[in-house]
């Protein structure tokens, strides 16, 4: 039986770490997500956090799981798992991570690691403090999700809070001018990691916005960086618009993993309210939980019958075939006379 609602999932007592294998098992090897908060700044309109003091969504999927920061202590053992499973953990599932209140030293304790690190942020609160423990950490890969190049376009794709580099809260005419200066200051250094600039194509972003957004930012590329252009999705019916395409479900076809701030595991990384959840990290090993009885029952039953939430309203899928990558053509052909 699917266990009920990942809050009832109280964590018994943990239990002791595992230990790292000297060597991957690549048979065994996964994507995990880290979400060491879901709490976000910002109420984008194609996202449910936009609904999450809503009775229903569009679709008729409220989200509705509870929001908290992840302790230390669950944080280290979901890392010590992963440092024994995991070909790649990214810091990220649903909300802004750069809230945590021990975030750079979180991200600075990854920098002895057996995966490869990957970053994701709306850059609203990032510092140069965090910029620094991402090189410190040799984080292989940061997202910066923009979605806008323009004042107008961004206060409407992107509302929330946003500060400058120097720490201040800035006015709604300043937002985006604070979010860019602080990319630009990223990528102009010259040890800055590899970096998506990060554009989901939805009905708040139409018109031009898509050509000035190239215009204005692959100049700025360094050789390793690219722009990464996305569709919207639904997050399992939690939201809608015109511009969604409907995929069949893949979910295993992915070896995805989600662990949220409560240490709760699911399958499925549009699965916000982790109603698909396998059980926790403090209970069990993560390569117990994608290989025991919750998920095989799972794998027998998604992707055909829409019995379970948020399956039943989801038409999204794990695709990536439509996303779009662009990168700086000053090293494309430098690359290419090479």
């Amino acid at each position: 039986m699917l266990p009920s609602h990942s809050a009832d999932l109280a964590p018994a007592a943990p239990l002791p770490a595992p230990p790292v294998s000297p060597e991957y098992a690549p048979e065994r090897q996964l994507r995990v997500s880290v979400e060491l908060t879901n709490i976000c700044n910002f109420t984008c309109p194609f996202c449910p956090q936009a609904f999450k003091h809503a009775e229903a969504t569009p679709l008729g999927a409220p989200y509705n799981r509870r929001q908290g920061l992840m302790s230390r202590a669950t944080f280290e053992r979901a890392i010590a798992e992963c440092n024994r499973d995991a070909e790649t953990v990214e810091l990220g599932f649903f909300g802004e991570q750069t809230l945590h209140r021990d975030y750079i030293e979180l991200v600075r304790s990854l920098r002895e690691r057996r995966f490869r690190l990957e970053i994701s942020t709306n850059v609203s609160y990032v510092t140069r403090e965090m910029m620094q423990a991402w090189i410190d950490a040799r984080v292989d890969l940061l997202r910066f999700s923009l979605d806008a190049v323009t004042p107008e376009v961004f206060n409407r794709a992107r509302p929330g809070k946003v500060k400058d580099l120097a720490g201040r809260i800035v006015s709604d005419g300043e937002r985006m001018k604070a979010v860019n200066d602080k990319v630009r200051y990223w990528l102009a250094l010259p040890e800055h990691r590899p970096t998506r600039l990060v554009y989901v194509k939805s009905s708040h972003n139409q018109g031009d916005e898509r050509e000035r957004f190239l215009a204005h930012w692959t100049p700025c590329l360094g050789p390793d960086d690219r722009i990464l252009m996305k569709r919207v999705l639904t997050y399992g019916g939690k939201t809608a618009d015109p511009l969604v395409l409907a995929h069949r479900c893949n979910v295993w076809d992915v070896r995805y993993l989600m662990i949220d701030w409560r240490g709760v595991v699911s399958p499925c990384n549009l699965d916000t309210n982790m109603d698909l959840a396998l059980g926790n990290v403090l209970q069990d090993s993560i390569d117990a939980l994608y290989h025991g009885p919750v998920a095989n029952d799972l794998r027998r039953r998604t992707g055909c019958l829409k019995d379970l939430t948020p399956c039943r309203t989801c038409v999204d899928g794990n695709n990536w075939s439509n996303n779009e990558t662009f990168a700086n053509p000053l090293y494309e052909s430098a690359a290419a006379s090479r």
